[in-house]
């Protein structure tokens, strides 16, 4: 997942909020996709930073008891 290009990434309030609320999420079990591709929180900020002029919505994907099984960011058309 991922590579460290060496660079230092500035994030701004909204993209920090998001990557630490994924990252809860992670800590709990819950896993992240974006595209169909397991990611990780930093990832899913990364590819919505990048790819800022198209639309991604997160799909908060629940078990039939209600139960949180996975949150999906896949891209709309």
């Amino acid at each position: 997942m991922g590579y460290d290009t060496g660079k230092t990434v500035q994030y701004d309030e909204i993209q920090f909020e998001l990557m630490m609320q994924l990252g809860d999420y992670v800590q709990q079990g819950i896993p992240l996709y974006f595209d169909n591709v397991p990611s990780t929180p930093l990832e899913v900020v990364n590819n919505l930073s990048v790819r800022e002029n198209e639309v991604y919505m997160a799909d908060f994907v629940r078990d039939d008891r209600g139960h949180l099984t996975q949150i999906r960011y896949d891209h709309v058309s």
